[in-house]
């Protein structure tokens, strides 16, 4: 695939996602459109793209979107002319136990070449055998180059590059060691509070690269990208959740729901006093919810407009955070907090327990979303617990949800896309 790059690593922790941003951020500097994607079903690293590159990452996964999704959404970038920057998943080859969901499935799928990243803080010459190992692994995975991360003086530089080039490695760039350089994380990775303070990190890293980097031999030159228009207006009108407390809808979610015809607009549940007016849905994503507990419970104008309208039959889907922020109650470690009401019962994170893994789950009967019986894959990534007094939404290996008539929650996440029978179903209800 032409002008596509991923960052990937031989495992977690060596700084891919740090050297993504900033060749993203690099990229944006030099007057190129860049198209971010990140491998799996991570939204927190996907929305550190937009403080980069002024786009937030799309994701693809091989396991919840199935290749062909996953090609389209690559190949769509690709003839618009953007310059795609692909921040892998976990390890190169790590997935399922047979490498089909990993980041090297999806190069080697679309012929995308890899820059490896190495954590020259672990080591020195060894980064070089690190590198000759992934490109042996599998013939159609293409290191392009290795990118030294947290590299130490001059001299450990030199002998890294020397090690590259008798192995026959490509050497791209080396990133020097900088304490203030650092991925900031809480309980579910990334920490959102301190994006403003890593857009400067990312602002010098990208400097650094630049460089190093011949980005236009890497790319192409810079070339103008074919627009493209979100017309929606016309249709029913779905508010979605857009704040520091809940923010997480994937890109396609939104073209999914455009597609059906919904006109999509945004709003706070935080700041809001209202909901936009002629809202006939909602649709409330996930995000730090107990973060923010204290100021949903005070914004309690809006919860009680959205619980008297979906008692009224507007329809509502909630996902994770969005759960629980319609649930009656949110427990924390600073105490329960009056949430929606939507829902019966409450959630809490006051004992955090890791949830985490892919699920395969079907509708247990017929809801705004779905009809009775039908199949999906979804993803699990909490550490709150729910004890909601509701029918359950799904049957699953994970998560069962909560149903009600208007109403589908879930700490589950889901992947929709245009022309999905479900979002049809949701956007339809909606206009009745």
């Amino acid at each position: 695939m032409k002008r596509a790059y991923a960052v990937v690593a031989a495992g977690t922790g060596e700084g891919k996602t740090l050297v993504a941003l900033a060749l993203a951020r690099a990229l944006a500097r030099a007057g190129y459109s860049v198209a971010p994607f990140k491998s799996g079903p991570d939204f927190l690293d996907a929305r550190l793209y937009e403080a980069s590159c002024g786009q937030r990452a799309r994701n693809v996964d091989l396991w919840l979107d199935g290749p062909e999704r996953v090609t389209a959404e690559l190949t769509r970038a690709s003839s618009r002319g953007s310059a795609i920057v692909l921040e892998g998943m976990m390890g190169l080859f790590d997935g399922d136990d047979t490498g089909t969901t990993s980041t090297a499935h999806i190069l080697s799928e679309n012929d995308i070449p890899a820059l490896l990243v190495v954590d020259g803080w672990r080591m020195s010459q060894t980064a070089a055998a690190i590198a000759l190992g992934c490109a042996a692994m599998q013939p159609r995975v293409r290191i392009a180059g290795v990118i030294l991360n947290r590299a130490g003086g001059a001299a450990h530089v030199a002998a890294v590059r020397r090690a590259c080039v008798n192995a026959g490695v490509q050497w791209m760039a080396a990133i020097p060691y900088n304490a203030r350089w650092t991925m900031p994380e809480r309980h579910l990775g990334i920490d959102v509070r301190a994006f403003p303070a890593l857009t400067e990190t990312i602002d010098e890293i990208a400097e650094t690269l630049g460089t190093q980097l011949d980005l236009a031999a890497m790319f192409g030159a810079p070339a103008a990208v074919n627009a493209e228009t979100e017309e929606d207006e016309g249709g029913p009108m779905i508010a979605y959740a857009a704040d520091d407390a809940l923010w997480f809808t994937y890109p396609q979610t939104l073209d999914a729901l455009r597609d059906a015809g919904a006109h999509c607009v945004p709003f706070s549940p935080l700041h809001d006093c209202a909901l936009p007016h002629g809202t006939a849905g909602l649709w409330l994503g996930g995000g730090y919810p107990e973060s923010h507990a204290s100021e949903l419970a005070e914004n309690e104008q809006l919860r009680r407009e959205i619980a008297e309208r979906v008692a009224g039959g507007m329809p509502a889907y909630g996902e994770c955070g969005g759960m629980m922020y319609l649930a009656e109650e949110l427990e924390t470690g600073s105490g329960t907090f009056p949430m929606v009401g939507a829902l019966r019962g409450r959630t809490s994170i006051a004992a955090p327990k890791l949830h985490i893994g892919y699920r395969r789950a079907s509708a247990a009967r017929n809801s705004i979303l779905d009809v009775g019986g039908d199949t999906f894959a979804a993803y699990e990534f909490h550490y709150a617990s729910g004890t909601l007094d509701e029918t359950p939404a799904y049957e699953s290996d994970g998560d069962h949800g909560a149903w009600r008539e208007h109403v589908v929650a879930s700490f589950l996440h889901r992947r929709f896309f245009p022309g999905d029978a479900s979002i049809r179903r949701f956007v339809e209800q909606c206009t009745s």
